[in-house]
């Protein structure tokens, strides 16, 4: 977690081999393991899938999404299951901040594993005002989280600078500032300069709102000189 940016590319379990190969192939730095998209989350099945991961030296965030945020109605106490399960093969879980029954567990075990803790927050809707932005990261910081994300639906351009103002006024933290949606692509590159340290791409299929294609991100990334 030292040389930023990160490219990170969520995957499922759907032909997942075949596409950590082409990330490998493309310099993407780590994979989200999008367990809750799973077809099959019997625990030797997820585990199984992370092994595949870390067979190509991959950096891993283990995330288990509630459905509330995007992912799948899965019971709090199998989630935890699911990342006590896959934290040895991970780098990172990522919890949401919302996930008030749970995610200090996860935060909690991550730590005594020697893993990071990401605590996430998405609004699909709208940019919160600046002293919400602010109450997210204070929240998340007080759980202990070693990275904290959020990502906000874009709606217009002040939302753009909103964002990355509130970003840059914490940048002494580690943060992962999205924002959704077309008018928020720009987010995804430029808020590096403003303190974000991961940015998410995809292949193939998008998994959030906005993602930018890898190929192409990295030659925006480039482009910018925050690649090489």
């Amino acid at each position: 977690m030292e040389n930023y940016p990160l490219i990170v590319l969520p995957v499922d379990d759907k032909d997942i081999e075949k596409t950590i190969a082409i990330a490998v192939d493309k310099k993407i730095d780590m994979v989200e393991l999008r367990i809750d998209q799973f077809s099959n989350l019997d625990i030797e099945y997820v585990v199984e899938k992370a092994k595949v991961v870390k067979k190509y030296d991959l950096g891993m965030i283990a995330t288990v999404r509630s459905k509330d945020e995007g992912g799948t109605d899965i019971p709090d106490e199998d989630r935890i299951k699911i990342f006590e399960a896959v934290v040895e093969y991970a780098d990172i879980l990522d919890v949401e901040l919302t996930s008030k029954s749970m995610n200090r567990k996860v935060v909690e075990l991550a730590k005594d594993e020697g893993k990071l803790s990401l605590v996430s927050y998405h609004d699909f809707e709208k940019t919160p005002e600046n002293e919400e932005i602010q109450e997210i990261i204070d929240a998340s910081a007080q759980l202990g989280a070693d990275i904290i994300k959020y990502a906000f639906k874009i709606n217009s351009v002040d939302d753009i600078r909103r964002l990355m103002c509130v970003t840059a006024k914490n940048s002494h933290r580690k943060l992962v500032a999205i924002g959704m949606g077309e008018l928020g692509k720009i987010t995804r590159v430029a808020g590096f300069f403003f303190g974000s340290v991961l940015t998410y791409t995809y292949i193939g299929r998008a998994f959030a709102p906005g993602q930018i294609e890898a190929g192409k991100l990295i030659e925006e990334l480039k482009f910018y000189g925050l690649r090489s």
